[in-house]
């Protein structure tokens, strides 16, 4: 019989927060990252926000959140600096999930 040549499924994630550093986004899934492809990246057309009553930013899409500014944004106020992090698994993402909260199901 052979084996399965399948390629397993990996995931890419945009850190703009606390995971954006890669000691914590180790820590947080549990393993040294070395199957991880990390670069900078910027999300154009959007803004980050503080959330009320939360220890987290928040990523919006500008044209949501420019009526929280009292003039148009120039194109470098509306991109959101982070990393691009690639080669996620579905391990990776399920313990990411628990630490932003979520309960999505990457079983697919």
């Amino acid at each position: 019989m052979a084996p399965n040549l399948r390629p397993r499924k990996t995931y890419a994630a945009f850190f703009y927060g606390t995971l954006l550093h890669p000691k914590i986004l180790k820590r947080v899934i549990g393993n040294d990252g070395s199957h991880l492809q990390i670069c900078p990246a910027v999300l154009l057309d959007h803004t980050r926000h503080h959330v009320k009553h939360a220890d987290y930013p928040a990523v919006v899409p500008y044209e949501k959140s420019r009526v929280f500014f009292d003039k148009e944004l120039e194109p470098e106020e509306r991109s959101v600096r982070g990393t691009l992090v690639t080669g996620l698994n579905k391990r990776d993402m399920d313990f990411l999930d628990t630490f932003e909260g979520d309960v999505s199901d990457h079983s697919s």
